[in-house]
């Protein structure tokens, strides 16, 4: 077994055998079925003390809801209203589980709870709201996929509201997340959804919206090579939420020296960014940069590659044959607009032609076309990927259009002293 890239879980694909204790049958006593398919495994988690009753609680919060609710008029500003309280007044401690360590009540008391006691009681809160709301199980990454009924092959819990438009999945434990943005731990394959009178039915977790990554960037080459310019990127939905996660946990000196040591040693000035903490809608980052090694001078002709830093030159895909699927955790869109403007004193030589890749089954696309107007160039790119999971027969194809892509961000762009 190799791992490769973009593979969730490497065991996943392991061959392997797992013992479950499936009934109990003792003397005087009825049958009592625990994991023979997966309504008794939903039925025997629901009934563990410390799940199902502990979504019966209410009175430890009923006050405050109805503050909460008070200002609030439709479903989405309800589910917000609620999420958020529980985001903001309980954190997680790091421990998973779909069993209560401390108990909601408790939790909900001392501020700080595992995944069962926040994703509970942000159940529990919902429904008291008047949502039709019920827990999910879950399978982190980590922990594998859930294929044969067994209540170990759940470790974790979210919470799951039920609207005309199809359900909308909630988790509290992460800081930036957002309804239907779960933590990147979250999202292998399918969940079980467990209602109150004991059904349950599989919940796809796979994203099916594109996250965005939007960049504009506008930059002047000199004739000894110096690069100077703006950037402006706009991240959405995942993009957005790990983004948040990698700014704060650093300090903004330490961002930026990573940021310009992963931007071939840039200088960066003017830093801003917008919309930090308002995780509805998109991060935006902004700054200067300088650059003294982005380009080549070889006699009278500057070779440039034209995304600079954003350039993709390593193709993820070596392998002649995969084996496994590859998860790339979330659909995305990735669009560059690009703005050049060459020094006195040099034209263009070569451009790189434009150039259009799409996949079948509507999987991908790639666009490259760049044109030239005077001393300016510009230039426009977007490589999307439209499936979270790709199938392991479809990997022929990936590869090829990502040799394709990285060979034309990757020729250069040549200008010529005059």
């Amino acid at each position: 077994m190799k791992d490769e890239s973009y593979v969730n879980n490497i065991e996943n694909y392991m061959s392997s055998v797992s013992h479950e204790l499936s009934m109990t049958r003792f003397p005087n006593k009825p049958i009592k079925q625990l994991s023979t398919d997966w309504n008794s495994v939903v039925k025997t988690i629901y009934d563990y003390e410390d799940f199902g009753p502990e979504l019966n609680k209410t009175g430890y919060f009923e006050d405050d809801l109805k503050k909460l609710l008070a200002e609030t008029k439709t479903p989405e500003e309800k589910i917000w209203a609620i999420f958020n309280h529980v985001k903001s007044n309980v954190k997680w401690n790091s421990y998973t589980g779909y069993s209560c360590d401390n108990g909601v009540k408790k939790a909900y008391k001392e501020k700080t709870g595992n995944i069962a006691d926040i994703n509970l009681m942000l159940t529990a809160m919902l429904r008291y709201s008047g949502l039709t709301a019920n827990p999910v199980l879950v399978s982190t990454r980590s922990n594998g996929i859930a294929l044969f009924p067994n209540r170990t092959a759940f470790n974790y819990v979210i919470a799951a509201v039920e609207t005309p438009n199809g359900y909308i999945l909630l988790d509290a434990s992460e800081k930036f997340s957002t309804p239907n943005i779960l933590p990147l731990r979250v999202l292998n394959w399918k969940g079980r959804l467990i209602r109150k009178d004991g059904t349950s039915e599989m919940i796809d977790l796979m994203p099916e919206k594109a996250s965005s990554d939007n960049v504009f960037m506008s930059y002047s080459i000199d004739s000894d090579g110096k690069v100077t310019g703006k950037t402006r990127r706009q991240y959405a939905d995942y993009n957005a939420m790990i983004t948040r996660n990698n700014i704060s946990n650093l300090k903004e000196e330490e961002y930026l020296e990573k940021l310009e040591n992963k931007h071939n040693k840039i200088e960066i000035s003017d830093y801003s960014k917008t919309n930090e903490h308002d995780v509805l809608l998109p991060i935006i980052e902004t700054y200067s940069f300088t650059g003294n090694n982005l380009c080549e001078l070889i006699g009278d002709k500057i070779y440039l590659n034209p995304m600079l830093f954003f350039t993709n030159d390593k193709n993820p895909f070596k392998q002649e044959v995969r084996e496994y699927p590859v998860d790339f955790s979330y659909p995305f869109a990735d669009k560059y607009n690009i703005t050049i403007k060459i020094p006195d004193g040099f034209a263009v030589e070569t451009l790189p032609a434009p150039a259009a890749v799409t996949m079948e089954d509507n999987l991908g696309a790639f666009k490259f076309n760049i044109a030239s107007n005077g001393d300016t160039l510009q230039l426009s790119i977007l490589h999307q990927i439209n499936e979270a999971i790709v199938s392991a027969e479809k990997y022929d194809m990936l590869k090829e259009y990502y040799k394709t892509m990285i060979a034309k961000e990757t020729e250069k762009i040549v200008l010529k002293r005059i």
